[in-house]
């Protein structure tokens, strides 16, 4: 059967499958998969590795300490074709507030064409659609034009901690050509989008603390963390985000000749994304994303508000900060440099939760509760593999010219692939740019996972007619 009528007939069971496998998508997003706190697992896991031998690979669930990583394998594909490892995570985030769902969020629910509910579009919806069209394939041909190994990864959500040791140990099982991600979302256009990187990131929790416990506000004069805290704060950004900590970008390498005609190539309706979000936006808004590095308030604590306020000095005042890196940064190195700057501010730092607190330093020190992270990563899209991707992805979507970046302003751990197996690695995600990842009313829309499935089996057949480089 040549490739054409194979993708034909992909593109007949996809549709003759619709109903089945909403309702597959649909139970896949009922279960949850929490990896912050473990909702779900060990369900979660067995659930993912029934879905890999639903779409014809044999699962292998690996333990790595934390969440496991489950893992799809083929038999050896045609003699001389190549090897794509596809990553995706089936692990989620926790829902957030309750409150701001319209429906409950492992309750999924289809409306104006999506489908809602944790998980949807971050990842369970866009590895599902990967792995349909690897279903699609098998039923249509009875095997894989090359060789496949699925690789979905159960803490992708918390940082992977264990990701890269799991990719040292087991360099030649995974020992592939190219690897694809189908993560993040498309761009607002919806054209096809295909991305050369992904952004590191450290996440860091810090804890300042005064006295033993909260006191009457009126009734005692003591230190009080939370504008410690805020001082420390105001030293480290400008209020509008701007890093001030020294060194912070020491490393950093701009964008090349190439990559800045891809940016300039790149639809930006920077009007329509202020109207979207009620801010305003700097105009390289674009160079922000790709090229530097953030440090962002994701969480603050301290004291009591709304109905539970209370007229107390608090004693403990926290802060969740995550720092995204770019290509040639490294998160441990930034890391120190924000330990620098918070003991030239004038405090201790205590680098461990157990380390004990003396009196004497009360209000004065700062104590890592949590930190961890992982490098950025990047693939050149001029390579040739990486424009060969490029063009058929892009046959895939009706010849419509993909959208190109250099990287993607998130973060997804392919450093394990880029700098560890030394493997071209690109992102390629099916999700709707509006997809609400990470935010309640999270949802993919319907369409993009049929057309992720299509997606998938053409990208596969037709890599699979190009000799293996290895």
């Amino acid at each position: 059967m040549t490739t054409r009528a194979v993708l034909d007939r992909v593109s007949e069971w996809v549709a003759a499958h619709r109903e089945e496998s909403i309702t597959q998508w649909a139970d896949w997003i009922r279960q949850p998969s929490v990896s912050s706190d473990g909702t779900g697992f060990p369900a979660a896991t067995e659930h993912g590795a029934d879905l890999v031998r639903r779409s014809g690979l044999t699962p292998e669930v690996i333990e790595t300490g934390g969440r496991p990583l489950i893992l799809g394998h083929s038999p050896d594909g045609p003699p001389g074709t190549p090897h794509v490892l596809i990553y995706g995570h089936y692990d989620v985030q926790p829902p957030g507030p309750l409150a701001d769902w319209h429906t409950p969020p492992f309750e999924p629910d289809i409306r104006d064409g999506r489908m809602y509910g944790r998980g949807t579009g971050d990842n369970k919806g866009q590895h599902l659609a990967q792995l349909l069209g690897l279903r699609a394939l098998h039923e249509v041909s009875g095997s894989l034009p090359c060789r496949v190994t699925v690789l979905l990864d159960g803490e992708e959500e918390i940082g992977s901690p264990f990701f890269g040791s799991f990719t040292e140990a087991h360099r030649e099982l995974l020992a592939a050509d190219v690897v694809i991600v189908t993560d993040g979302p498309k761009h607002a256009s919806g054209r096809a989008t295909i991305m050369g990187g992904a952004r590191g990131v450290m996440k860091l929790e810090l804890l300042i603390e005064g006295a033993r416990r909260d006191v009457h506000s009126g009734n005692y004069t003591v230190p009080n963390p939370a504008w410690a805290l805020n001082g420390l704060l105001a030293s480290m950004a400008t209020p509008d985000g701007t890093p001030l900590i020294e060194g912070f970008e020491e490393d950093v390498v701009g964008p090349t000749s190439s990559e800045r005609s891809m940016m300039a190539a790149v639809p930006l309706d920077l009007p329509g994304l202020e109207k979207e979000l009620g801010v305003r936006l700097p105009a390289d808004y674009l160079e922000r994303l790709m090229f530097h590095p953030t440090l962002t308030i994701r969480g603050l604590s301290s004291g009591f508000v709304g109905a539970l306020a209370n007229t107390i000095i608090p004693h403990r005042a926290t802060v969740a900060l995550d720092i995204r890196m770019v290509k040639n940064q490294r998160w441990d190195k930034v890391y120190r440099r924000v330990i620098d700057h918070i003991r030239a501010q004038g405090f201790t730092v205590l680098e461990s939760p157990e380390d004990p607190l003396p009196d004497d330093l009360r209000g004065r020190a700062v104590r890592v509760v949590d930190r961890g992270g992982y490098d950025p990563a990047k693939t050149s899209l001029d390579l040739p593999i990486s424009r060969e991707i490029i063009a058929v992805i892009e046959r895939a979507h009706r010849s419509e010219p993909a959208v190109l970046m250099p990287t993607a302003g998130g973060s997804v751990p392919i450093w394990a692939f880029t700098d560890i197996l030394k493997l071209p690695t690109l992102l390629v995600p099916y999700a709707n740019a509006n997809n609400r990842q990470h935010s309640p009313n999270e949802h993919l829309r319907l369409d993009h996972l049929f057309q992720g499935a299509r997606t998938t089996a053409q990208l596969l057949a037709e890599l699979g007619q190009i000799a293996s480089p290895s």
